[in-house]
């Protein structure tokens, strides 16, 4: 078994409070199967995965799997209420397998290993692939070559076909895309992240952004910021996506005339200049939204630069929840994809594919939410509002 299905909630002992559970928690079970399907309904979804069927419960996800193999350690009351916990969230028994079987091999293509996003969603992936007895490896798919100053490594899609892998996982846009594809063979593939222009080319499981970019210009309105800037919208199409949800969500609160889009990709250096940019002019913006997070702590450098204190004079918030948010220097207000959902979701459609499902495209929108941290904490002071207003006039 996978140490990452193990590991995913270690403080309970499958050995104890898994196998010594008694029917006396049996209304407890169905109060959180029933808050999980209502969760997910809420959200338009109907599939569960592996690890809401162990929420429900309150158990592991490596116990939730022992119970659905019926494992001799387990006892039958709770084998019997995970199956039961299984089914009402449509989790997909039948492509389950025994804990000895060996089925095959997913690869994981990314452009990057960088991104610490892609380490949760590998991370999800991997659990929800051992409940069907494969595993999963990261390839990193972008070269540089001195004829292409980027391309996909094709040769090695190439060899993981003729190696026999079960499929494909592709984590964003990847670079030469048309190439990336024709090297995957006949084998599935299914997009996690990717942007819009590839529904119904194949299965994707994607961010919600109107809904993320949503959330980030709601809670920034609540504070008081009318002022609000964007920085992204170039280097991938995702980018141009979350910008134009952003200049949704502002002309949402009637703020159009306010709205602002900063030119920049999903890197630290190009999101400071960016913020120097946008920190240097006549119209200051109160507020700054991220294409993701590392795009973020370039404009928080920016500000602290230019002397800006965060938040008092500025609010800079993120996008993906990675580590680099919530780390004690940045604390930073950021829009959680919902990881663990994206991967295996996308790993289920995967092994649905590999198993044989003929039905058209799916396309799945995991709803993200918003974190709230320290550089959002505050709304603009009362003598920073009247200055850019002095300044516009």
């Amino acid at each position: 078994m996978s140490s990452d299905a193990t590991s995913s909630d270690e403080s309970i002992d499958p050995l104890t409070d898994a196998a010594g559970a008694d029917d006396g928690a049996t209304g407890q079970v169905v109060e959180n199967l029933d808050r999980t399907a209502a969760e997910l309904a809420g959200d338009g979804q109907t599939r569960g995965t592996l690890r809401d069927v162990a929420n429900s419960l309150g158990i592991s996800s490596a116990v939730a799997l022992r119970a659905l193999r019926e494992s001799e350690e387990i006892k039958p009351q709770m084998i019997r209420r995970v199956r039961e916990a299984a089914e009402r969230l449509d989790f997909p028994l039948e492509e389950l397998s025994g804990e000895d079987d060996h089925r095959g091999v997913v690869a994981v293509l990314v452009n990057t290993m960088r991104n610490t996003w892609i380490s949760d969603l590998v991370r999800a992936i991997r659990i929800e692939l051992t409940a069907t007895g494969r595993t999963a490896i990261v390839v990193p798919t972008r070269r540089r070559i001195p004829e292409y100053p980027v391309a996909a490594d094709t040769d090695a899609i190439n060899n993981l076909v003729h190696l026999g892998v079960d499929g494909f996982l592709m984590i964003s846009d990847l670079a030469d895309m048309e190439n990336v594809l024709e090297a995957t063979g006949n084998r599935p593939v299914v997009g996690i992240g990717c942007s819009q222009q590839f529904i119904g080319r194949f299965d994707t499981v994607r961010i919600d952004d109107e809904v993320g970019q949503g959330l980030l210009v709601d809670h920034l309105v609540s504070l008081g910021h009318r002022e609000i800037a964007h920085v992204g919208g170039v280097g991938a199409a995702v980018a141009r996506e979350r910008a134009d949800a952003f200049r949704k969500a502002m002309q949402r609160h009637g703020l159009t005339d306010s709205t602002r889009v900063e030119p920049g990709d999903f890197t630290e250096q190009v999101g400071q200049t960016a913020g120097s940019m946008l920190l240097r002019g006549s119209r200051v913006p109160t507020a700054v939204t991220c294409a993701n997070d590392v795009t973020a702590v370039g404009v928080l450098s920016a500000a602290r630069e230019a002397g800006f204190a965060v938040p008092e004079q500025l609010a800079v918030a993120g996008y993906g929840n990675t580590s680099l948010a919530s780390s004690g220097i940045a604390q930073l207000t950021s829009v959680d994809p919902n990881s663990d959902r994206l991967g295996a979701l996308a790993a289920q459609l995967l092994v649905e594919r590999v198993s044989g499902h003929e039905a058209p495209p799916r396309d799945v929108a995991v709803a993200p939410s918003l974190v709230v941290r320290r550089t959002t904490s505050a709304g603009p002071r009362a003598e920073t509002v009247k200055r850019k207003r002095i300044s516009v006039d």
